[in-house]
């Protein structure tokens, strides 16, 4: 019987997962970072809107950069990260780590290679 509610299932074995869409507005995901390392980090990627992303469970590290300035954001469980610029993320060590990201239902990215940052 369905009471207007749903449970999610955080554990879905791949990198990027829908989980609920509201058809040309937004979608909620599940994101579990594939790159356990910064040297993984190859590409950053940028949308043409914001995305909220929530550390559920485990790490994960946000690499982030302003200009030509990269840094890396260790998130904390439950704290709500708004991302607006060029990003990407890694589990350290490969550990754990599970996001939920909610995002605008049509984006489009661009992305850019990591050393192209450098001044």
């Amino acid at each position: 019987m369905n009471y207007g509610y749903h449970v999610l299932d955080l554990e879905t074995g791949v990198r990027w997962k829908v989980v609920f869409r509201d058809a040309g507005k937004w979608i909620l995901g599940i994101y579990i970072p594939e790159i356990t390392s910064r040297e993984e980090v190859k590409v950053l990627e940028r949308h043409n809107a914001p995305e909220l992303f929530v550390l559920v469970k485990g790490k994960v590290t946000l690499v982030v950069a302003n200009g030509n300035v990269i840094k890396e954001v260790k998130m904390e469980l439950g704290r709500p990260y708004v991302v607006t610029g060029w990003h990407n993320a890694y589990r350290p060590e490969g550990s754990e780590g599970v996001v939920l990201v909610v995002e605008r239902d049509t984006l489009k990215t661009e992305f850019r290679r990591i050393e192209d940052f450098k001044a």
